[in-house]
């Protein structure tokens, strides 16, 4: 393999990573069969795609011009696909977690919930509701979303640290194991691990 593939080659490893990583954390959609929200989060990994098949046709041209435009072309679909890859709500509502307006945000996901009731909004919406102390609504909301997809484990984890904090140590261990038998991102993953070592 000469210099010039290595280019295209790691391209083409990014976008096949890419690519598996915005499957795993969205396969609560491919469950909900949300075919229109799955096709949207993969918006980033087909500008990359073409990023990768359109590179070794601009590494054919002399003029600076054309890579430079090439350059500019693709970081603009790059920042417009990842905008709109995440609808605008959900995105506001995640904004508003972040920074802690944890009751703001539980009725953005309320919003959300309406329009989209799938088990990712209710599960969101259950942690905004715990982190407002606003536990009986959180655990109600994280329920919904184990009922809508029982294989969404961050729904049993939210209900889990809710449990932990109104003194429901048995239930919360419960939900705990069954977080870490369903479809769990790898960071919440340890950090059950972490809860259920120190309810031991």
């Amino acid at each position: 393999m000469g210099s010039a593939a290595v280019p295209v080659v790691l391209i083409f490893l990014i976008v096949v990573f890419s690519g598996v990583t915005i499957y795993s954390g969205n396969r609560d959609l491919a469950r909900a069969k949300a075919w229109g929200d799955l096709a949207r989060r993969f918006l980033p990994f087909v500008v990359l795609a073409l990023m990768a098949v359109s590179l070794y046709f601009v590494r054919t041209f002399a003029e600076g011009w054309v890579t430079l435009a090439w350059i500019v072309l693709f970081g603009v679909l790059i920042v417009a696909s990842s905008l709109f890859s995440v609808p605008a709500l959900e995105r506001r509502a995640n904004g508003v977690f972040r920074r802690g307006d944890y009751p703001q945000a539980a009725e953005l996901y309320e919003k959300l919930v309406e329009e989209r009731p799938l088990a990712r909004n209710h599960a969101f919406r259950g942690a905004a509701l715990g982190a407002s102390e606003r536990y009986d609504e959180s655990i109600n909301a994280s329920t919904k979303a184990i009922d809508t997809d029982p294989e969404y484990g961050l729904a049993y984890y939210n209900r889990a640290l809710v449990l932990r904090r109104t003194g429901k140590k048995s239930r919360a261990v419960q939900d705990l194991n069954k977080a870490l038998e369903a479809d769990l991102p790898r960071r919440f993953r340890s950090a059950s691990k972490k809860i259920l070592q120190d309810l031991a």
